[in-house]
């Protein structure tokens, strides 16, 4: 399962031409924001949108409603949002964690799921083994494709 979100994220970063935004040579994770939210799409509980920052600004977003399929749209995230992501704190892994667990109950009890954004930046080992570490608490839950629709 972790292997599939790192491969469908990797695969469409790719397909879009964004290897250099999460190529590190130091093996250190790009600074992501990362929102999710109810979905937009009734077939979906919820999306997410996973944008790469450089500097101040979006150099490249993705919507994704299951696992597998991401899809490359405009930013339309306000830039106090984005500089306080690439200015400030990074989310920490306890945060996402709990975030897995609010939603895990919030998904059960059949409630909307919140808003919430995180910040990913300097984490060291992210292709070693961090990203999966980082990433699948925020992507639990969603189906793995279009056709396991939850």
């Amino acid at each position: 399962m972790k292997l599939f979100i790192n491969t469908a994220l990797t695969a469409a970063l790719l397909s879009f031409g964004a290897a250099p935004a999460f190529a590190q040579s130091a093996d250190v994770s790009p600074t992501l924001l990362i929102e999710t939210g109810p979905s937009d799409n009734p077939e979906y509980r919820r999306m997410i949108f996973v944008k790469y920052l450089s500097g101040n600004y979006v150099s490249v977003n993705y919507r994704a409603y299951n696992r597998a399929e991401f899809t490359q749209v405009p930013n339309t995230t306000p830039n106090e949002i984005i500089s306080a992501c690439a200015n400030g704190r990074a989310s920490s892994l306890s945060e996402i964690r709990a975030f897995e667990r609010a939603e895990t109950k919030r998904a059960r009890r059949g409630e909307t799921p919140e808003v919430v954004r995180f910040c990913i930046k300097n984490v060291s080992n992210w292709e070693g083994g961090q990203r999966s570490t980082y990433l699948d608490p925020i992507f639990n839950g969603m189906p793995h494709a279009a056709s396991l629709n939850n």
